[in-house]
């Protein structure tokens, strides 16, 4: 299928599988959700948020005509999770402390995010949750025989995230560690109240080393590790605009004339909004 209402999809043909990014709107956040297609079978990373948009990104992989294994969750942000009622039936995975964190905010996001479309709530929202319930652990994970090498990142774009790695061909699913070319979110904080950017600045700088020829983000179009150093640059920008007491609209005018041409201006909103605001209430 190659026409789709919302959603946009850019494909990767490997040796050994196949990698679908498949990318919502821009008032979905320019969110990524991937597909890992071996040989016999699918792997849904991530669901994207609104109904709309998963509902279509479940026609496109009903159109592959593999069978889905399992979705796999990568962090609590509703942006990656929301749309998991359209999946309803299929075993949904992340990692523990995952599992914990969307269970005990599902409520407030749905809420939240309902309140945002009064008009047609029910056609943009699931209102129905459907959660991951089945735990990951760190290490490799075999599926149709191809390996998953499921990596834990604490304290970086947020409390946990999970990183996926194909080690055989080289292939980061980064997810929300990158934003290609979008301004990034940083607006949680560490488990201890510190800001994020040491942390997250270091974990790219080890990704840096490994030699991946293909990065899957978070946001944006996938691409290479190039993509690490840009990244990095842009932590630090911020890290330095924050740690100068920026907030509010001169921090979000200063990002935007440093990075004119990144997308999607909501993430520096909500950015300043949970870092000085929300926080702090």
């Amino acid at each position: 299928m190659s026409t789709f209402k919302y959603i946009s999809v850019k494909r990767v043909e490997l040796d050994t599988v196949t990698v679908h990014c498949v990318q919502a709107p821009e008032d979905g956040e320019l969110t990524n959700a991937q597909i890992i297609e071996t040989p016999g079978k699918l792997i849904l990373v991530d669901t994207l948020q609104l109904k709309t948009h998963a509902d279509e990104l479940k026609t496109y992989i009903d159109s592959l005509g593999k069978p889905l294994d399992r979705v796999i969750i990568t962090h609590y942000h509703p942006d990656h999770w929301m749309g998991s009622a359209s999946f309803t039936g299929y075993p949904v995975y992340a990692l523990p402390e995952v599992i914990g964190a969307i269970g005990g905010m599902a409520d407030y996001f749905i809420g939240y995010h309902t309140s945002l479309h009064p008009e047609n709530a029910a056609e943009v929202i699931h209102q129905t949750k459907y959660l991951p319930t089945e735990p990951l652990e760190e290490g490799i994970l075999e599926i149709d025989g191809v390996k998953l090498n499921l990596v834990k990142v604490v304290d970086t774009e947020c409390p946990v995230n999970l990183l996926i790695e194909l080690p055989e061909e080289k292939v980061l699913l980064a997810q929300d560690l990158i934003y290609h070319k979008v301004y990034g979110y940083f607006g949680d904080r560490t488990s201890d109240g510190q800001y994020s950017f040491d942390n997250w600045i270091a974990a790219l700088e080890d990704l840096k080393t490994k030699g991946y020829l293909h990065v899957f983000p978070g946001h944006g179009d996938p691409t290479d590790s190039t993509v690490f150093d840009e990244q990095i640059g842009y932590l630090k920008y911020v890290r330095k605009l924050v740690y100068d007491g920026l907030q509010g609209e001169e921090l979000i005018g200063k990002i935007i004339a440093q990075y004119p041409d990144y997308r999607l201006l909501l993430t520096l909103s909500m950015s300043n909004y949970m870092l000085f605001v929300f926080q702090v209430q």
